[in-house]
Parts: C-alpha cells; sequence; structure tokens
C-alpha cells in the first residue's frame, strides 16, 4: 500500500469513526433511560424496605416479593449494560437482519415520533429465515439510514417497512423524501448524515443502499455470501 493509499485509508477510518459517533449521541439519551430505568426501580424497593425495617414493620412476604422485584430488575440492568457491547465497532457478535431492525426503530421511535414520522412494519412472509449478519455495523448503518430520512423529511411521512426477502429491505414513503424532479437525490444542507456518510456506514456493513424519493432498498450481504 502506498503512502498516499494509507492516507486516504487513515482518512477513511477516522470519518467513519466521527459519523458512527454522531449515531451514537443521537441514542444515548435512549441508552442512558434504558439503563437507569431498572436501577431506579431497584432503589425505590430498596428504599422501602429499609423503611419498613427501620419501623419494625417486616413482612416475610412482602419482603421476598421485593427483593425478588429487585432481582429482576438488577438482572435487567445487567443484560443492558452487556448489551452496550454492540456499539463497539470491533464486536463480532451477530444477530438477525430483523432483530436489529425491530431494535433500532425503537431507539429511534421518539425521535421520528418528534418529526412527524410515523412506523409501519408491514408482516414478513412466514417461514423465513434470516442469516446472522454481524451486529455492530448493521446497525450503524440502519440507524443512520433513520437519521438521513429524519434529516432530510420536511413534511409529515409515513414509512412502511417490509422484507422483500431474508437479505433485502423497503422502504415506502408516502411523501417524497427528495425532489422528484431530480435526477439524483441531494442532500439537505443542514444534513449531518448524508449520502457519502451512509456510504461510509454501508461499505463497513456490506450494506447497499438504493435511494429514490419514494422508495429506499436496503439489501445486504451474510456470513455465508
Amino acid at each position: 500500500m502506498t503512502k498516499e493509499q494509507q492516507t486516504a485509508s487513515s482518512n477513511t477510518h477516522w470519518q467513519l469513526a466521527g459519523i458512527r459517533h454522531h449515531v451514537f449521541l443521537k441514542v444515548f439519551s435512549v441508552l442512558r433511560h434504558n439503563l437507569l430505568g431498572p436501577i431506579s426501580v431497584t432503589r425505590m424497593n430498596h428504599s422501602i424496605m429499609r423503611r419498613n425495617l427501620e419501623k419494625d414493620v417486616f413482612d416475610k412476604t412482602k419482603a421476598l416479593a421485593r427483593l425478588n422485584k429487585i432481582e429482576l430488575q438488577l438482572e435487567e440492568a445487567v443484560f443492558g449494560i452487556r448489551g452496550l457491547s454492540i456499539w463497539d465497532e470491533t464486536s463480532d457478535a451477530e444477530a438477525s437482519p430483523e432483530a436489529i431492525v425491530s431494535a433500532g426503530l425503537k431507539l429511534m421511535s421518539g425521535f421520528l415520533t418528534l418529526r412527524n414520522i410515523s412506523v409501519e412494519r408491514l408482516p414478513e412472509d412466514s417461514g423465513v429465515t434470516y442469516a446472522l449478519v454481524r451486529e455492530s455495523p448493521f446497525l450503524y448503518a440502519w440507524l443512520g439510514l433513520l437519521c438521513h430520512i429524519e434529516d432530510h423529511a420536511t413534511k409529515p411521512i409515513d414509512l412502511h417497512i417490509h422484507f422483500k426477502d431474508p437479505t433485502r429491505l423497503e422502504i415506502v414513503i408516502t411523501q417524497p423524501l427528495y425532489d422528484v424532479n431530480a435526477q439524483r437525490a441531494a442532500d439537505a444542507p443542514h444534513a449531518i448524515v448524508d449520502h457519502a456518510a451512509l456510504k461510509l456506514l454501508a461499505d463497513a456493513a456490506g450494506v447497499q443502499f438504493e435511494f429514490s424519493p419514494q422508495i429506499i432498498k436496503m439489501g445486504w450481504l451474510t456470513q455465508k455470501d
């Protein structure tokens, strides 16, 4: 590899890292809320038990029930903390595309709603088996696409999301996302996740995006391809 190629590769690496950082910060408040939720409930149950003990009011049945709740909440918190590994782009953890798409929609649902973007998941064909993909880069690419749609939506829109087959997803948009008269989809001036950013995310995930004013297609390679 020549010096120029090394420089270009290094620049691409840092650009990709910056885009992923933006995507992560976008959903960080949701992640924080999801992590703190079970811990807050645990603290509440702990306070109630302490107060009852200080008052010398002890009901064994109620105490055991609260201990069970605390244990369940702590398990949920530990599960959420372990799940943070998904944001490590070097992780080799795998998941099904369907599960990653669902997780990404949950993380972005509040932001999309604030922009008057509603989402409808169309039912998939029964009996479809989804081959596993690398979880981290695929999630970054999917969230990047949702951020891109949010940046470019200028009016209320509906997204109809449908898996066309195990390696292809299609989003039909009720209102044009781009100028229908333009030869190619143009980026909004304020967009952070523009087409160039999406291409970096897609290349890292083995994903391809195809854009038209009212249809976005997302295809991907599996570990077996």
